[in-house]
């Protein structure tokens, strides 16, 4: 049976056949919602083509995946499959990262936010750059135990990319459109970075939130010499480097078992010999992994 109008509400999970499960984020107001499914990919659907989730808790998706143990990388990085573990050692600073939160980071449950120095956002922290969830983010920002807090935005935070906001990508999604200028300025209680660095405690992170092309998306840009010129602005002494998107082959499986990364990312990170790699976009592939030799974290 489809689902109900009347029962469909954004944040409902939803199952639509021979594509999977997924939630609902977005009602388009026009008998169509935006759908995004658990292995990462998203789209446009009827009311009559999806059905409601039998089992509408959330619970599953909040284990932990199956992350290598706690361990020390050779760097001296201490990385912690389980963060509010254990405390934090005296002579360490503690980095805790999120991504992808979309407008839901009231619903994250206590246990999932830890205490840190540095708080660390990949990107998509609301639906479609809606104002009242930049202003909620910059509550829950201010609020969190984390003396310092850097954020990025991603595809979905389409108020953030002026160009293709007025270019035509904000008819899509609001009407009447919305003041880039303004929701920028609601995000309060970070340093918000953009094809830009910034030094937290003693370590440089450079932010960016270009992706390959998805579904005419905020912060696309294609594969070869755009994204190539993009990722050459990224510093050599760089410490951090959080993109909304991953690299190729670390932490970018989908659930079909397909690896959506950007090469070109991953090559100027090696490059670089970047230590860290902070991002999201695919959320089927969250977790932490290394490079081969070890020589960088790469963390979604």
């Amino acid at each position: 049976m489809a689902a109900s109008a009347q029962r469909i509400v954004v944040g409902s999970r939803v199952e639509v056949p021979s594509i999977g499960a997924g939630m609902v984020a977005m009602d388009n107001e026009d008998g169509t919602w935006n759908i995004e499914f658990d292995d990462g990919q998203e789209g446009e659907f009827p009311t009559g083509q999806f059905v409601l989730a039998a089992n509408q808790s959330l619970k599953e998706l909040r284990q932990l995946p199956d992350a290598a143990p706690t361990r020390e990388l050779p760097s001296g990085i201490r990385v912690l499959s389980i963060p509010w573990s254990e405390p934090k050692p005296e002579g360490r600073t503690r980095f805790v990262c999120f991504s992808d939160t979309h407008g839901l980071h009231g619903s994250i449950p206590s246990e999932h936010q830890p205490e840190a120095d540095v708080l660390l956002h990949a990107g998509d922290f609301s639906n479609t750059g809606e104002l009242e969830q930049v202003e909620s983010l910059s509550r829950w920002l201010q609020a969190y135990p984390a003396q310092e807090k850097v954020v990025i935005a991603g595809n979905h935070d389409t108020t953030f990319h002026e160009e293709y906001y007025m270019g035509g990508g904000g008819a899509r999604f609001h009407d009447p459109p919305l003041d880039c200028a303004q929701a920028k300025a609601l995000l309060q209680g970070c340093t918000y970075l953009e094809d830009t660095s910034t030094e937290v405690l003693g370590y440089k992170v450079y932010g960016s939130p270009w992706q390959p092309e998805f579904c005419d998306w905020a912060f696309n840009l294609r594969h070869g010499s755009e994204l190539w010129q993009k990722w050459q602005e990224i510093p050599h002494d760089v410490d951090i480097l959080l993109t909304h998107g991953p690299a190729r082959g670390f932490c970018d499986r989908t659930s079909r078992d397909q690896r959506v990364g950007c090469p070109e990312l991953a090559q100027a990170i090696r490059q670089r010999a970047v230590p860290v790699s902070v991002s999201g976009h695919i959320h089927d592939g969250y977790g932490w992994t290394t490079s081969a030799d070890e020589s960088t974290l790469f963390i979604n």
